[in-house]
């Protein structure tokens, strides 16, 4: 056994970067899918900071989320044929050069597509487009038939350089030679002259240039010094032989990168005269679904890898940096929740999980699988699970305290046997404990639990109550996190914030959205603290982010979503070297630099299992310094010095694409746009009341989880409204008028874009909400009344002639003749020349009609259409009904004004009457002889009448008769309220109309 393990030993001092790809997990690469659908061939990246892709049916551009075909942003020129795009590269002048199946094309920052001659017949198919050293010129490849050298601007110079078969790669030296990788690898004078050639069987060979400019050749396996004949020297050697994969390089800046099937790997050069490569890191890859693999790899200006296979669909990207992230991994490769980690003295390091209990790793295999320890039991038999560990002897004998379900505990590092502590004056077991920490100035251990403080006494082997007074202060509160001072006080997290604890009297100072000011944040929900030795204390809230107090007492916010945070709830605080504080929360690990406000946010994408992390579940590895994160899905554990530093490029907000939405969607339409186009005019109308802007951040590490805000000069206070990640602005709903729309963005890391994007925008009036054409429509509305209301006025004239004219005839014509014969009839009677009975039945017909008449000529007259004209016929009917039937008739009208000229319209004044007299002769019949009957009129808003008498009790009490019909159906008519029935004294009709 110890054999095996020097072999090993021996083999990865030899083979370094063999070991590091052996034990590298292939994690951090994120699969893109907008760019997973297409058959990738090439990527490159303008200076403008967006992303093109060469596939086999054409050329797009990848603004993040979408891939746009380039025939779509063509502004002149022919357009792309759907064949397979070779070769790509974008030059310093912001131009794409594209070599396909088809020939050579130039597109130009401003959309025109050019297809530009090539040199020489035979094949047009351009596999390979290199830039010069110089920057000035672009190395064309034809086939495998002949090399030209043209300008930026596309004009072929210089002279002709002859090929070789299966060309696929140019690489320009500084001194203006070529070197070009095909079936095999030829060196060429500027000339044409072969310098030398170079062969590997079953190998393919790519040229790389150290420092000194001394040519090297790389394969899948081994680097190689290119010597005079053809000869190959290895000098590093990363895979031992067998079957040859095809070998990508990428001259990043410094050294160049290896793509093989297996690993991406970072090379370095040694310092001196005379460098050498060497491995520096490697990184394994996602696994791909064909063996027959043919991979691409290349970096992006933010420094990011990209790697994808030219057979299959599919792409992946990653940060370009070493694993500082290692995820280890738990028992059958299953995740587990950790929620405690310590170093124990013979140097394994346990970890305290949910669900599998205690696991251990071994000292020498910081990589290696956690396993269970199985002889780590509670004395019920169970596996723990521990919320805190304290190293060190603070027990009998050599035993550690530790904190779990139980909740205090003994443990003995080398045995793995719990024994349960009490907690004096207590019984019950289970007090949910949330921290236990040790006071190093006066060695107490303090314990926060759901039911308050307490302090480990070891003299009794026991844990008891803090009660300074004789009385716990804090009993029943929920301590969630506690930091002693050193200076007799503790600091502690809870729901309600945070209280500054004074151990010899039991004072506190609260701190929380309560507290007085300068006390006063919104730190509810504490969780976790951290006393670093300026003396300020960080709170990590659930809600709230991250706050701190000051040493001076003040408190504040100090890291919140808006400012990059990804997520409102901290769940651990742990410092690192550079005075870095490190931060679990649930949405992703952060690296905050209070001196600066600088902070990166680590997901998924750089090698985490999981972005959720438990509550203070972090510890630092006294071994080597690094830190140990506990998250629901594993542990991790980072390196903080391996960290990369931020892309020098600054990100670039770029509108892409501007939508016009129309009330029909033939009428919509989408515009692309260049990095050379002016911020374009807006503008909302009724036929387009919609407008969206796609947005992209370029340069970003991380352009999927950017974060964008928006605000209109001009509306709701020119305040900034957050977009989340998501990068499209839509809008819609402003009122009219002139605004101004600025666009800024972030990057997850809270890094902002270098510019704002500004575009005027008019929201115009639709033509019946503007100001002219409602003064027009007021002016037709008015003149459209006036018309009305002259012709109503003409209408009501010559109604009120004709009842004038008819009034007056039935007042001349048949008045008179009535008259008459009411005075022949009387003129009969006193000479008794007929018969007495019949002449008074005839002088009392003649009188009725007479009065019917009047009555009929009354209702017609226009002339009385007037509140007096009505007063005075009620009183003039009121006397005729109490001298013709002898019984007591009276009339109030107290509640008429004084003055009669009050116009009644016709209706009113006619209908009004009828119920009158409808009610007044059904009083006359139901009331008993010698009662009073009191007719009321009054006017206020309404005109009311009344008729009110007593009943005789001798005839029957039912009203239901035709004339109580008829006088519904009038009151109808005038669409007003009629009562008839009993009040006290008797029985009363009352009449309500609108007037």
């Amino acid at each position: 056994m110890r054999l095996w393990r020097l072999l090993l030993g021996i083999l990865a001092l030899l083979l370094p970067g063999w070991a590091a790809a052996q034990t590298m997990p292939a994690a951090g690469w994120q699969a893109e899918p907008a760019l997973g659908r297409l058959m990738l061939r090439r990527l490159a990246q303008t200076p403008d900071g967006m992303l093109w892709a060469g596939t086999d049916e054409g050329v797009y551009r990848f603004d993040g989320s979408q891939a746009i075909p380039l025939n779509a942003l063509r502004r002149g020129g022919p357009a792309l044929p759907p064949v397979p795009c070779n070769a790509l590269l974008a030059t310093p002048d912001g131009c794409l050069w594209l070599g396909t199946d088809n020939g050579l094309y130039h597109f130009s920052p401003t959309g025109t597509l050019r297809r530009l001659p090539l040199p020489a017949s035979g094949s047009q198919a351009v596999p390979a487009l290199a830039l010069a050293a110089d920057g000035r010129r672009v190395w064309v490849g034809q086939g495998g038939t002949a090399v030209q050298s043209y300008t930026l601007a596309g004009q072929p110079t210089g002279p002709v350089l002859p090929g070789m078969p299966g060309l696929s790669s140019v690489l320009p030296a500084p001194d203006g030679s070529l070197w070009l990788s095909g079936d095999g690898t030829r060196h060429l004078a500027a000339t044409g002259r072969v310098l030398g050639a170079w062969a590997h069987t079953g190998r393919t060979l790519r040229p790389v240039l150290d420092p000194a400019g001394h040519p090297w050749l790389l394969s899948d396996q081994a680097a190689y010094r290119a010597g005079a004949g053809g000869r190959l020297e290895e000098v590093l050697r990363w895979e031992q032989p067998g079957t040859g994969q095809p070998v990508e390089v990428v001259p990043t800046a410094g050294a160049p990168t290896l793509l093989s099937q297996g690993a991406v790997r970072q090379l370095a050069w040694t310092p001196g005269p005379a460098p050498r490569p060497r491995v520096r890191f490697a990184l394994a890859l996602p696994p791909w679904p064909t063996a027959n693999w043919s991979g691409r790899l290349w970096a992006d200006h933010a420094g990011h890898w990209w790697v994808f296979d030219t057979g299959t669909r599919g792409c992946w990207q990653r940060e370009a940096a070493p694993v500082f992230i290692r995820a280890l991994a738990g028992p059958g490769g299953r995740p587990y929740s950790v929620r405690a980690s310590v170093r124990l003295p013979d140097g394994r390091l346990l970890v305290s999980s949910y669900e599998t209990g205690l696991l251990t790793q071994a000292a020498d295999s910081p990589l290696a699988p956690l396993r269970r320890w199985a002889a780590a039991m509670l004395p019920t038999g169970n596996a723990p699970v521990l919320l805190a560990v304290l190293p060190g002897p603070r027990g009998p004998g050599s035993d550690w305290l530790a904190a779990g379900a139980f909740p205090f505990l003994r443990f003995n590092p080398r045995t793995g046997r719990f024994q349960k502590l009490p907690v004096a004056g207590q019984t019950a077991t289970d007090i949910g404990l949330r921290t236990l920490v040790l006071d190093s100035a006066s060695g107490r251990v303090w314990a926060g639990t759901q039911q308050g403080l307490y302090y480990y006494d070891p003299a009794a082997q026991a844990y008891r109550p803090y009660a300074p007074t004789g009385r716990p202060p804090l009993a029943g509160r929920v301590i969630e996190d506690i930091r002693p001072d050193g200076r007799g006080h503790l600091w502690l997290a809870t729901p309600e914030g945070v209280e500054h604890l004074t151990l010899a009297t039991g004072a506190r100072e609260v701190y929380g959205p309560a507290a007085p000011v300068p006390r006063r944040a919104a730190v509810e929900g504490a969780r976790c603290l951290y006393l670093a030795p300026d003396g300020r204390l960080w709170v990590g809230t659930r809600t709230h982010g991250l706050a701190v107090v000051e040493a001076d007492g003040r408190i504040r916010a100090a890291l919140t979503p808006s400012q990059g945070l990804p997520s409102a709830s901290v769940a651990s605080i742990l410092p690192g070297p550079g005075g870095f504080l490190w931060l679990g929360t649930y949405q992703g690990l952060v690296r905050y630099q209070p001196a600066t406000g600088q902070l990166l946010v680590f997901t998924t994408a750089h090698g985490l299992v999981s972005d959720e992390f438990n509550a203070n579940a972090a510890c630092l590895d006294p071994r080597d310094g690094s830190l140990l994160l506990g998250g629901v899905a594993g542990l991790h554990r980072i390196v903080p010095g391996q960290v990369p530093a931020p892309p020098a490029a600054r990100p670039r907000l770029l509108l892409t694409a501007l939508t016009a939405l129309s009330a029909s969607a033939e009428a919509s339409r989408t515009r692309y746009l260049l990095g050379t186009d002016a911020p374009p005019a807006l503008r909302l109308a009724p036929e387009q009341p919609l407008i969206d802007l796609h947005l992209a951040l370029a340069n970003s590490a991380d352009g999927r989880r950017a974060r964008f805000a928006y605000r209109v000069r001009g509306w709701l206070a020119d305040r900034w409204l957050g977009l989340g990640t998501t990068p499209r602005l839509r809008l819609q709903g402003l009122p009219p008028g002139q605004y101004t729309v600025e666009i800024k963005a972030a990057t997850s890391q809270g890094v902002a874009a270098a510019n704002i994007l500004r575009l005027p925008l008019t929201v115009s009036t639709p033509w019946w909400n503007r100001p002219v054409t409602w003064v027009l429509a007021a002016l037709a509305a008015s003149a459209a009344v006036y018309g009305w209301q002259r012709g109503r006025l003409r209408q009501l004239r010559r109604e009120n002639a004709l009842r004038a004219r008819l009034a007056a005839d039935l007042h001349d014509e048949v008045g008179t003749l009535l008259t008459r014969v009411t005075m022949q009839a009387e003129l009969l009677r006193e000479l008794e020349q007929g018969p007495a009975l019949r002449l008074t039945a005839l002088a009392e017909d003649s009188r009725a009609a007479a009065s019917t008449v009047r009555d009929i000529i009354w209702s017609v007259d226009a002339e009385a259409d007037t509140l007096a004209a009505l007063v005075d016929r009620i009183r003039d009917h009121v006397a005729a009904t109490a001298r013709a039937t002898g019984r007591d008739v009276e009339f109030d009208g107290d509640g008429l004004p004084a003055d009669g000229t009050r116009a009644l319209p016709p209706a009113v004044r006619q209908h009004t009457y009828r119920i009158y007299q409808e009610a007044l002769t059904n009083a006359l019949k139901y009331s008993p002889p010698g009662s009073l009957i009191v007719v009321g009129l009054r006017l206020t808003a309404l005109l009311e009448l009344t008729v009110t008498n007593e009943v005789d009790a001798t005839l029957p009490s039912s009203r239901a008769g035709q004339g109580l019909r008829n006088l519904r159906q009038r009151a109808d008519l005038l669409r007003a309220e009629l009562a008839a029935g009993p009040v006290p004294g008797g029985w009363q009709v009352r009449l309500r109309v609108l007037v």
